[in-house]
């Protein structure tokens, strides 16, 4: 995997507060920033909305994905805690692993009737740990 500068990289951030679950989002971790601008081109040529795709990159955004949630103050604390009492902090912890060494993950919105599509296009990249937060749950798209 490269470890790509990320100040050099122009991709969209998430939004601010990047603390809760994503809702309608499909979650996935790709390689290099290469992968990346390539599965973005081609869910925009699908119909996803280019603004509405995130980026994480590398340390920073592992910070920002912020696993503990100190940064977030108590109340971010509070919510990683409940986060632990169910398994969603596994994607969160992979996330935090993948970024941490030197990974992007991408986030793109789509609800149910788009995730597969996503899921393909994000895979077709090189995506892999590809997952869908729903409106109440999430999933494992693909092996």
């Amino acid at each position: 995997m490269s470890d790509p500068s990320c100040e050099n990289l122009s991709f969209s951030e998430p939004p601010e507060g990047l603390l809760k679950s994503p809702v309608d989002r499909v979650i996935a971790h790709l390689d290099t920033p290469d992968a990346v601008t390539a599965a973005i081109d081609d869910l925009t040529e699908a119909g996803f909305d280019r603004d509405e795709i995130y980026v994480l990159c590398g340390e920073q955004g592992a910070e920002r994905l912020d696993v503990s949630g100190s940064q977030h103050g108590l109340g971010g604390r509070i919510y990683r805690f409940l986060e632990w009492l169910g398994d969603e902090h596994e994607v969160l912890l992979a996330s935090e692993e993948h970024l941490s060494a030197g990974g992007l993950v991408i986030g793109v919105p789509a609800d149910e009737d788009e995730k597969e599509t996503a899921s393909r296009i994000l895979r077709e990249s090189g995506g892999h740990e590809i997952y869908h937060f729903g409106k109440t749950d999430w999933e494992r798209l693909g092996a």
